[in-house]
């Protein structure tokens, strides 16, 4: 039940979108008041408590929000945690998806073909823009669900994005998120999650001689955070 009732906290998201929608004639508005939605009754109906600590730095905005995804549950998790004013990059897949595709399309999600490095660099090139527009992107540098607690390799998308556009990079790592439903699992249990957000992480200085290396960077402060909770 708590399963089915996390899934379905999609359905009131749209309904208050569009009535938002309907109402002001303002997308971003609408785009909001949804994802404030999806946020508060996905964790409320699954049972989640969030731990935060930092949670001040999670209404920077221009900035690249970066997180270790470690569970399907994510996507309403960062919902609670961000609430407006960002743009999500997600695998194409998602987009075929008949509950989460609907959804993240209408929350104007940037869709990536991980198998196309063309497309896919393409895809990105409107998050800069985004940005300029005093936006967040949100982003899983892993670019899949990790199957331990373990940090994966990091893709370096969303850092080219935050180096084009000189925008902040603010971690949150996310430790035990697969306490509410782990890779591969079906069932949601309830749980207290806990989230660290790193402070930001300026760009101004990057290039791309140094960008392998500045990614590698950003992905030990995530070790280092999983590894000391």
């Amino acid at each position: 039940m708590r399963t089915i009732a996390a899934v379905a906290a999609i359905a009131p998201g749209f309904g208050v979108g569009l009535a938002t929608l309907a109402r002001t004639r303002d997308r971003r508005r609408a785009i909001n008041r949804a994802i404030e939605v999806w946020g508060d009754l996905g964790t409320r109906a699954a049972g989640v408590k969030l731990d935060v600590a930092g949670g001040e730095r999670l209404a920077l905005r221009p900035a690249v929000f970066v997180f270790n995804h470690q569970s399907g549950a994510d996507p309403f998790l960062l919902c609670a945690l961000l609430r407006r004013d960002f743009v999500g990059i997600a695998k194409s897949e998602i987009r075929r998806n008949p509950l989460l595709g609907p959804a993240f399309a209408f929350a104007d999600t940037v869709f990536v073909d991980r198998g196309d490095r063309a497309q896919s660099v393409a895809a990105l090139a409107p998050a800069i823009e985004t940005l300029r527009r005093g936006l967040a992107i949100l982003i899983a540098p892993e670019g899949t669900r990790s199957s331990s607690y373990e940090v994966g390799p990091f893709k370096k998308g969303g850092f080219w994005i935050a180096m084009a556009a000189r925008a902040p990079i603010v971690p949150i790592v996310v430790h035990n998120a697969r306490d509410v439903l782990p890779r591969d699992g079906w069932l949601m249990r309830s749980a207290t999650v806990r989230v660290s957000v790193l402070a930001p992480i300026e760009t101004r200085a990057w290039t791309p001689a140094d960008l392998d290396a500045r990614v590698a960077e950003v992905r030990q402060r995530f070790v280092d955070a999983l590894t000391s909770s």
